[in-house]
Parts: structure tokens; sequence; C-alpha cells
């Protein structure tokens, strides 16, 4: 399925570095595009649904200190009601990441970069998801749980 171009539009008030990553008809990124600044990320000329956007969001560093730092995140947009996004973290890099509640890179593939990339276990956040009316299971909606994900801890978690 993916979300409307002008849903990405209509939230960059409130994440101004929010992009499309990837639309239906696209072909995955170019592994090369890892290393490349996030602004020069690109996407091809398709008119199609937005299936994957990119975006830099605050948290906490982790392992239970209160330092924060800029996670930049890759979100699938493929089918926001059914299920809670699959979350992967491009930055910091995985050996840098002390959230224990992201995954190591090793347990997680990202489609859209072809790459192991640390991704969210969002636990419990799934629940409340599901939870959620349909009708509220938008990307603003998933921004704003990435928000609290990454500035709270959950020591049960299993990821890390």
């Amino acid at each position: 399925m993916g979300i409307a171009e002008e849903t990405v539009r209509r939230l960059k008030r409130d994440y101004v570095d929010l992009s499309a990553v990837a639309r239906r008809s696209d072909m995955p990124l170019a592994a090369g595009v890892l290393g490349s600044a996030p602004e020069t990320w690109h996407i091809t000329a398709s008119n199609g649904p937005v299936v994957a956007v990119r975006v830099g969001i605050e948290g906490i560093r982790g392992g239970r200190r209160s330092v924060r730092c800029r996670y930049d995140l890759i979100v699938d947009t493929t089918d926001l009601v059914a299920a809670i996004p699959e979350v992967w973290v491009v930055s910091p890099p995985d050996q840098e990441i002390k959230h224990v509640n992201i995954w190591p890179a090793r347990k997680s593939f990202c489609k859209w970069t072809s790459t192991n990339l640390p991704s969210f276990c969002w636990y419990k956040f799934a629940v409340s998801w599901l939870d959620a009316p349909a009708r509220s299971r938008t990307l603003g909606a998933a921004l704003e749980y990435a928000k609290q994900f990454l500035n709270t801890e959950n020591h049960d978690s299993p990821a890390r």
C-alpha cells in the first residue's frame, strides 16, 4: 500500500528532514547510499505511494544514561494499519548504540538498503499500536511512537 506524498509534505512541519526514500515502484536503495549523508539520499521520479521514509529523531543514547543523540531512521510505511512499522537505525553506528530496545544490526535486514541495520524492538509498543483504532495508525502516530521509544528504555526488552 504505502502513503501519499502529501502526508510526507504535511509532516515536514514537525519533522523538517522527513523525506521519501522508496516508493512502491522503486528499486531498493543502492548499498553505497548508506555511506552518504542522509540529505543526499535520493528517490526515483516514480509517482507511486511512499513505502519508506527517512527521518532524524532525538533520543537518549541509552545504557541507563540520559545522554542525548540524534537517530537517523528508515521507517517502513508499507502497511501502517496492519502492524507497527519496521524501523531501522542508519546512525549512530551499531557499535555506538546502547539503547536496550534496539536490535543489533546482525539481527535485522533492511530491505530498503539491502544491508543489515540495527532495528527497533517495539515490544509492548506494538500491542498499543494494534489497540488503537485503525484510523489512528498513521505515519504521524508512528513518528510520535518513535520519539517516545527513543526517549525511554524498557529493560525487559529482549533486544540488547
